[in-house]
């Protein structure tokens, strides 16, 4: 396996060549660039390994979730706040701006920006200025802009969700991340990076097993492999992982978790609320009304606390990618977590701030 470079961004196959390539060109320049690409393929890697490439390369990166940041705190959080401007500013606070001055900030899950917010950053990189709040004084933006989503901004443009001059002020120069299921060819080598990084608790595969996970779609894409190599070091207890072992560690893809979730909310009175992981062969509401009545309150609730539990499953625990896939925001998301006591998984980091 060859050594890892470019901050992470591992493989050989023909795509990876064509991204490096272009990092590299990219990198030398000053230009704005927007990273597209699928969740989990490494888009905040390319960022950073395009800060490594640049003239900036000394100074800091620094990198802002856009979708994981509450409104009221964003604007605060890009440009920072003196003391007193608002309740609850006890001391000044400097922002990603200033954080970054000097080198690159990389706005991640651009996409997710409130309209009111794209205003004020687009004047921001028209002006190369901005001011903290409860501040007048203006100070120089002195920094590389990089941003990333995985969604379709031309289309939130035609939805009118996201402003069209912000996007080709942008988008200089576009970078498309390829999903791990276009380079199946580079899994072998990821998998060994990976496990690599466990040390003595590195997962050992057998030839079969292997053939397995390039055949995998892996919808969660790089992040999904490193957590299923996490997962089949638990497996493994020293072992050789075959097929079998593989297939359990195995997330499914969204739409079968959320079968599976829908034929679970139908648990019979007076029996303990189904959860996801409880499989009913069907919903049959005319038997279940004749069985002494059928409470529709805790069946609703079952139904979400379900999708809640399939939609963090498939979304590797990320809860914002979860809120994403049930069509709510964040912040409700996380008060039905709360409301149904549904804990995520443990997957990598901290997820309630993702």
């Amino acid at each position: 396996m060859t050594a890892p470079d470019l901050h992470g961004l591992i493989g050989r196959s023909p795509a990876m060549a064509d991204l490096r390539a272009l990092l590299a060109q990219v990198g030398a320049s000053e230009a704005s660039v927007l990273v597209t690409g699928p969740s989990g393929s490494g888009k905040e890697l390319a960022a950073r390994a395009i800060h490594a490439a640049s003239p900036r390369a000394r100074g800091p990166f620094v990198a802002l979730n856009c979708g994981a940041i509450p409104r009221e705190l964003l604007e605060s959080e890009l440009f920072g706040h003196e003391r007193g401007a608002f309740t609850g500013a006890h001391a000044t606070r400097i922002g990603k701006f200033e954080a970054a001055a000097g080198g690159t900030l990389f706005l991640d899950e651009i996409g997710d920006m409130p309209l009111d917010m794209q205003v004020a950053l687009l004047r921001v990189l028209e002006e190369r200025r901005f001011e903290r709040i409860g501040s007048a004084r203006a100070q120089v933006a002195d920094v590389r802009i990089v941003s990333a989503t995985h969604r379709d901004l031309e289309t939130a443009i035609a939805a009118g969700r996201f402003r069209e001059d912000l996007y080709y002020r942008l988008n200089v120069f576009p970078i498309a991340m390829p999903s791990l299921a276009e380079r199946r060819e580079d899994v072998p080598e990821l998998i060994a990076h990976f496990a690599a990084m466990l040390g003595e608790r590195a997962p050992v595969f057998a030839p079969e097993a292997i053939h397995r996970l390039i055949a995998h779609d892996w919808p969660g894409n790089v992040r999904e492999l490193r957590n299923f190599v996490e997962r089949a070091a638990i497996r493994a207890m020293g072992r050789p992982l075959g097929v079998p072992e593989v297939e359990a560690s195995l997330y499914r893809p969204v739409a079968d978790a959320l079968g599976a979730a829908l034929r679970a909310v139908a648990a019979p009175p007076r029996l303990a609320p189904a959860r996801a992981s409880a499989v009913f062969p069907g919903i049959e509401p005319a038997r279940l009304l004749a069985n002494g009545g059928f409470d529709l309150r805790a069946a609703m609730g079952n139904l979400e606390r379900s999708f809640i539990e399939a939609a963090l499953a498939a979304s590797d625990d990320v809860v914002a990618d979860a809120a994403r896939v049930l069509h709510m925001q964040r912040t409700t998301l996380v008060e039905k977590m709360r409301r149904f006591d549904v804990r995520r998984g443990g997957g990598e980091g901290e997820r309630l701030a993702a």
